[in-house]
């Protein structure tokens, strides 16, 4: 009898578990080389569901170092690259913010939002006013904006019309422009 080695996957843990001898296995011809095994245990283990964001993370950066690009990541995991290149951002994170995302008091994109601040008492201090008062992504944005001083150049205000109100709409306004002639009329209603 042939004792092989079992590189990725816990099938042989929960096999035990199920007090079973044998386990359905994929024997390769010839053995991976070192940095081939470490690779397949990295995606492996990044198929995992309880994977927190800075493990991901580092997997991500680890397979980074290996010469992988963010797209090649992304494809080899059916991730996007700009959700891949976000998770490695993460490892930038001030040290308690990173402990804060790994228990998951902060979302990751509230850290991209703390993120943008650069003084890291700033960012600690946010992420308190996050933790104790629940905000949520968008009022981390708008208080991220209020500490720097920055006001809004815009404001989105989502309006829903029926679908006739819009194709009568879409017949007066001009060359059919719903949305300027919308905007157009609230800045003349405004000026008088």
């Amino acid at each position: 009898m042939q004792v092989l080695e079992i590189l990725i996957g816990r099938t042989q843990i929960a096999a035990r578990q199920a007090g079973l001898e044998t386990i359905p296995a994929l024997v390769l011809k010839e053995a991976l080389k070192p940095e081939e095994a470490i690779e397949a245990r990295l995606i492996e283990n990044l198929q995992r569901e309880d994977l927190d964001p800075l493990d991901e993370a580092e997997a991500y950066q680890a397979l980074k170092e290996m010469g992988y690009s963010l797209t090649a990541i992304g494809r080899r995991l059916g991730k996007s690259r700009p959700y891949v290149s976000q998770r490695v951002k993460l490892l930038k994170l001030h040290p308690k913010l990173r402990e804060a995302v790994r228990r998951r008091t902060i979302t990751p994109d509230h850290a991209h939002a703390l993120m943008r601040l650069k003084d890291p008492k700033q960012q600690l201090a946010l992420a308190e006013q996050v933790q104790e008062k629940g905000l949520s992504v968008h009022e981390t944005r708008q208080r991220f904006r209020e500490l720097l001083g920055k006001k809004f150049k815009w404001r989105l205000v989502p309006v829903r019309i029926s679908p006739e109100t819009y194709e009568a709409l879409q017949k007066i306004a001009p060359e059919g422009n719903v949305k300027r002639l919308i905007i157009e009329t609230i800045e003349k209603l405004i000026q008088t």
